[in-house]
């Protein structure tokens, strides 16, 4: 048994835990893995294992799955108003843009179509559908420039969250300063790109059905659209990946577009699969999650209004049909927003955890959270890639 009078319990670690969230490590305290311990009488170092210190939504170390996913919706409980907030106003914004635009112009041309003279329908309902499938190129586009703007957001915030930094709407946006062009720009280019892939896609469809007058030919035609669809589809999900950290890279390092598309082709390489796998999981997660909350809402919503009004009222019908819709709309916008803020944060978490693992970025950050619990100066944005 050991004397009770010298006998002392060893101290503990100072990063023995993960620090609190938004909390700064101790003056001095280190987190480097294999590192050394204090002793106990702070006579003499004891040999041991200190984990890296996790000032904010991540660990400092290379992110696992479960880091990844955990991250992804600890930015929104860690600061709520300008992810959450920011995400649920873009996203009742560009709801309402894209269903009043496309409604009107939608009912504008139709009304047309209804009211031309026989002998000009065809011509007035092509031009109707035309001007029908402009307008919704014009409002997806819209919509997609604005939800750019979550996604610089929050990248700003993930780079910024993990060195345990609190920043409200307005700092971010300041951050954001210079990179809100680019990253629209890139955005309505992504829109450009699909929109022309899709004219290709139906052209072909139908130039091969219309050259195929066989039973043989339309074999080779169904058999032709279905590989060029797959085609297709395995090169959106490749050049999706490789594009993943464009946002990141405008936003975080400050990069003209050009450099930005170079170094996510860069910093994906070797790391392409796992990108992919864990985008379509929290896709996947985030989808269903949207679907459970607004197809049962959507069911009850009409078995309601036939319980609410079982004689069909029409002025009370109408009523009932305006509350039902924009209570739909708010917790459809609420999940949207969720959804929004998650699948943001993902590429950046990722662009992060490559760098980590490539770059020795977690030794970078690392060291900027002692210095600056030491009051030592720190880099202004320690996110800047090594020359050379």
């Amino acid at each position: 048994m050991s004397d009770p009078e010298t006998w002392r319990p060893p101290a503990a670690s100072p990063w023995a835990a993960p620090v609190g969230d938004g909390a700064t490590p101790p003056a001095g305290a280190t987190g480097t893995p294999g590192g050394v311990g204090p002793s106990p009488d702070g006579a003499a170092p004891t040999p041991g294992w200190t984990p890296p210190p996790r000032p904010g939504i991540i660990p400092l170390r290379p992110l696992t799955l479960g880091d990844i996913l955990a991250g992804a919706f600890q930015v929104i409980r860690r600061n709520p108003r300008p992810t959450f907030g920011f995400a649920l106003v873009v996203s009742l914004v560009s709801t309402l843009v894209v269903t009043l635009v496309t409604g009107v112009v939608t009912g504008l041309l139709l009304a047309r179509i209804d009211s031309a003279a026989a002998a000009d329908v065809e011509t007035v309902t092509a031009g109707s559908v035309l001007g029908i499938v402009i307008t919704t190129v014009v409002a997806s586009t819209l919509s997609a420039a604005l939800t750019s703007l979550v996604l610089g957001v929050i990248s700003l915030e993930v780079a910024r969250g993990a060195l345990g930094e609190r920043h409200t709407l307005r700092g971010l946006w300041q951050g954001m300063r210079g990179r809100i062009w680019p990253l629209v720009g890139w955005t309505v280019l992504l829109v450009a790109a699909v929109f022309l892939a899709i004219i290709i896609v139906v052209a072909l469809i139908t130039v091969v059905f219309a050259a195929a007058g066989t039973t043989a030919g339309v074999v080779v035609a169904v058999i032709v659209v279905i590989v060029g669809g797959l085609g297709a589809t395995v090169l959106g999900f490749w050049l999706t990946t490789k594009l993943a950290f464009v946002a990141p890279a405008l936003v975080v390092e400050r990069r003209r577009l050009g450099d930005a598309i170079a170094r996510s082709w860069r910093l994906t390489r070797g790391h392409f699969w796992r990108i992919l796998g864990i985008q379509l999981l929290v896709s996947t997660i985030v989808g269903i999650a949207v679907q459970v909350v607004t197809v049962p809402l959507s069911v009850v919503g009409q078995f309601g209004a036939l319980l609410i009004n079982p004689n069909g009222s029409e002025g009370a019908g109408i009523a009932i049909l305006v509350v039902i819709g924009l209570l739909t709309l708010a917790l459809v916008s609420v999940a949207t927003a969720v959804a929004l803020v998650a699948q943001s944060a993902v590429p950046a978490l990722l662009y992060l955890d490559v760098r980590m693992r490539s770059e020795g970025l977690d030794l970078e950050l690392q060291r900027v959270v002692e210095d600056r619990a030491a009051g030592r100066p720190v880099p202004e944005n320690p996110y800047l890639p090594p020359t050379g």
